[in-house]
């Protein structure tokens, strides 16, 4: 074995050593808490890549990864999913998902379909104020999260259990926000 073949043996082993789950060569993969890739961006969507998000990986140097799935299909290699932005059975798979999840009372969220302005396809895409991951179509956002009754801004921020997105929740553990977390004025109390 030549000493560029150990080399490249040699990386292969570190990287599956640094990320488990996956093999540390190039090819299909899944984003985990471990990989060198998570909470970047893809460089054909915007997206950041999430943990549970198949990609395509090339160590190269330079490392390029790509979403891999019906949902995202930034590699090239695999099929798109078509969804009708119109289509009546997403509607009321969403509504059946919002009706047996409803928001906290005061809080309004908002399912983002596509064309909304938070799914706006800039690189790297909007993202959300509490935990930086994109937003994605489908997922439910506080927007204005100190004052979601009447929202004042377009800051928004994922609500969106049923996809492990909690951020507001997680945000106002301690109570309402006192600063707006756009102009940092002082937040108005509703009460007084």
């Amino acid at each position: 074995m030549n000493e560029e073949e150990l080399r490249r043996k040699f990386e292969n082993g570190r990287r599956r050593g640094r990320d488990p789950v996956n093999s540390g060569t190039d090819g299909d993969a899944m984003t985990t808490a471990d990989s060198l890739w998570l909470a970047d961006y893809c460089s054909e969507c915007g997206h950041t890549f999430r943990q549970g998000d198949k990609v395509l990986v090339r160590y190269g140097p330079p490392l390029q990864v790509r979403h891999h799935s019906p949902a995202l299909p930034c590699s090239h290699q695999i099929k798109g999913e078509v969804v009708a932005e119109d289509d009546p059975r997403t509607r009321r798979f969403h509504q059946a998902l919002d009706d047996a999840n409803p928001p906290p009372g005061g809080i309004h969220t908002e399912r983002l379909m596509p064309g909304d302005p938070l799914l706006v396809p800039v690189k790297p895409r909007l993202h959300c104020a509490f935990c930086s991951k994109t937003f994605r179509p489908y997922e439910l956002a506080v927007r204005c999260p100190c004052s979601p009754e009447e929202p004042k801004c377009g800051l928004g921020v994922h609500r969106d259990p049923g996809n492990g997105n909690d951020c507001y929740d997680a945000w106002i553990t301690y109570g309402p926000l006192s600063r707006c977390p756009t102009s940092f004025q002082k937040v108005e109390s509703s009460g007084a």
